[in-house]
């Protein structure tokens, strides 16, 4: 039998009669249904359809063989007539529950073809929405999207093709390429993204936003804090080679949306990183001003009600919920999965991030951008540079109209407190930046005290302020530790006694500074310590003080001999750099304030190390001895005579 292929000719496919309309190609007709449906008909499809074979997994059209014996009653008598009158096959039509046009149509088809099963009219093939796909060719197809496609981290959609066809050849059957990528491209988007990346991604960007944020009334009421890596490369001090991106802690006040503390560096989040924009935030930006020359009119400080953060350990931990809880801050935690709840502070980065894309080194946010861009040719900014330039930035938009709340930020912000006719409410507390006061934004552990004193991070620490607490060691647990994040060989160890006594106690009486008693331990951060610990294991050495001191020692040797050769030293000799602007930048030492700790048993406290104190070094003392010694030697007994006499 063979197939027409000109215009009008009738064709069966999918089970149902339909007309060529056209020729997609050599190997494809257009056809169209009764319904007035168009379909792309491979002429291999159309063959296997009128040889009687299933073509390509096509179903058989079980509604319509159910409605036979039906048809095959009503029409049974008329069928053999050569003319029937009308009101017979309007009655049959009634029986059918079908007009009698489809009744003469049925009739029709029953002739041309001689078979009953062609009496009840073709279900629609497939339909808008569904499949025309063989049930078992569809099992089949289900089955392999969720072993490959559709499942964490799935597999690229060749692999889908590949195992599908494999499968589908083994049962006999065979489904167009076309037909498997359609069915890739409908499968629903939120299907898609909870299977492959899960449900909180899911949620995170298809489920409805139920919930709205909480109305807020005042200034520091409610700030939100997070991390940025900024898109921006940087330059070394030296300015000869670029040594990466920089780390942006950003905390933003949601009342006025000003920007309440900002601290940018190379280290990579941490509990430092979030103190260092803590401190800075409670503390006037005076300091900020000065150091890089910035005019302009900044009043943020004081300290917030509440503080929004996501889960991160940084702000999880127990030292942000020591510090919190001593300046009486309310920590609170975004739900998991859903950014809405940080969504100024996530405006905030985005805004900055909008900025920083004008700016010479900037990478772009895609691989392509980079490209693009080349941030290591463009780079002009160093470390500092970068910290100067965001304060500028900062300082633009406090001054710019922001869309959330109609004014500039720090319109809104002054706003609050004064009107005009005067003061409206009372201002924040001032917090003066001091050691006292960054204490308890230090990193925290608790240690026990033992004879030899405190052991952190192998590193052991010990003054004559412990002996009374050494003595009595049994009477405590665990004793809350400070320790400088930008200067290892010095803690500051919290009175257990003193607290108890006297809680409204002032910090210096409360906190003991004790030093390393490995005196000529190298000046290091808590990083720098960190990452020595890990080169010792890396050596296969027992992490003693001696063989930490040596590796430190041997890094900053390292350090300015490569420092022109490799972007990795580079990006350490900055960050060596920038803690120590750091530690020039705080606060003096309570040993060098006066502060003194009060006891319950009356000791005094040890004075630091002549290198913590700034004095001479053993060193220097011989070397300042031979001098006297080579001066006093030249002089004779008439000199002195002469001098004396």
């Amino acid at each position: 039998m063979k197939i027409g292929t000109k215009k009008g000719d009738k064709v069966r496919y999918g089970g149902a009669e339909m007309r060529v309309v056209g020729a997609r190609d050599l190997d494809t007709l257009v056809v169209v249904s009764a319904e007035g449906e168009y379909f792309n008909a491979s002429i291999k499809d159309l063959g296997a359809e009128v040889s009687g074979k299933d073509r390509s997994g096509t179903t058989v059209d079980l509604k319509r063989a159910a409605k036979v014996p039906a048809y095959v009653a009503a029409l049974g008598p008329l069928l053999d007539n050569d003319r029937n009158t009308k009101a017979a096959v309007t009655d049959a039509a009634k029986k059918l529950g079908i007009s009698t046009s489809a009744a003469y149509d049925a009739i029709r088809r029953f002739r041309d073809t001689g078979m009953t099963d062609q009496l009840p009219p073709p279900t629609r093939p497939g339909g808008r929405g569904k499949s025309r796909i063989n049930p078992k060719a569809q099992k089949i197809i289900e089955e392999v999207l969720e072993a490959t496609v559709l499942k964490r981290g799935g597999a690229k959609p060749r692999k889908f093709f590949r195992e599908v066809k494999r499968r589908l050849e083994k049962a006999g059957l065979e489904v167009s390429q076309a037909t498997l990528a359609d069915r890739l491209t409908k499968i629903p988007e939120h299907r898609w993204t909870k299977t492959r990346k899960g449900y909180n991604e899911t949620r995170k960007t298809h489920d409805p936003i139920r919930d709205h944020y909480p109305e807020v009334h005042r200034p520091l009421e409610v700030v939100q804090i997070d991390h940025w890596k900024a898109d921006i490369e940087i330059l070394s001090d030296d300015r000869l080679q670029t040594i990466g991106r920089v780390w942006i802690t950003l905390a933003i006040d949601v009342y006025s949306r000003m920007v309440f503390g900002m601290h940018v560096g190379i280290d990579p989040p941490s509990t430092t990183t979030f103190a260092m924009a803590m401190i800075n935030g409670m503390t006037r930006k005076d300091v900020i001003a000065e150091r890089y020359g910035l005019e302009w009119d900044n009043p943020m400080g004081g300290k917030p009600e509440r503080l929004e953060a996501d889960n991160a350990g940084e702000f999880t931990g127990q030292s942000a919920n020591a510090s919190a809880a001593h300046f009486r801050i309310r920590l609170k935690w975004r739900p998991l999965g859903q950014p809405q709840y940080g969504a100024h502070i996530e405006r905030l980065n985005g805004n900055l991030a909008v900025r920083f894309k004008d700016l010479p080194g900037a990478t772009g946010a895609t691989p392509a951008e980079r490209g693009e861009l080349r941030p290591e040719m463009t780079a002009a900014f160093t470390l500092e540079d970068v910290t100067k330039h965001a304060w500028m930035i900062v300082d633009e938009y406090h001054n710019d109209v922001h869309t959330g709340i109609g004014m500039p930020p720090l319109e809104k912000f002054r706003g609050y407190y004064f009107g005009p006719n005067g003061q409206k409410h009372r201002l924040p507390d001032v917090y003066v930046d001091s050691l006292q006061f960054r204490i308890h934004w230090f990193p925290l552990v608790k240690r026990s005290i033992q004879r030899y004193g405190i052991r952190i991070d192998h590193l052991d620490y010990y003054s004559e302020s412990l002996e009374w607490l050494v003595r009595n060691r049994k009477s405590y647990g665990q004793l809350e530790i400070r320790r400088h994040p930008f200067d290892v060989r010095v803690i500051y160890v919290k009175h257990p006694d003193r607290a108890a006594e006297d809680p409204e106690a002032k910090d210096g009486d409360e906190w003991i500074p004790v030093y390393i008693r490995q005196l000529n331990f190298p000046e290091a951060s808590i990083f720098e310590l960190q990452a020595a610990r890990r080169e010792a294991l890396r050596r296969k050495r027992e992490p003693t003080p001696e063989q930490l001191g040596k590796i430190i020692d041997e890094q900053h040797r390292h350090i300015a001999e490569a420092i022109k050769k490799t972007k990795s030293a580079q990006r350490e000799a900055t960050r060596q750099s920038h803690h120590g602007r750091i530690r020039k930048e705080a606060p003096v030492p309570l040993a060098q304030t006066g502060a003194t700790a009060r006891f319950t048993s009356p000791t005094s406290a040890a004075p630091p190390p002549e290198e913590h104190r700034g004095g001479k070094g053993e060193a220097q003392q011989q070397t300042a001895k031979g001098s006297i010694t080579d001066i006093l030697s030249g002089v004779s007994d008439d000199d002195v005579e002469a001098m004396f006499g």
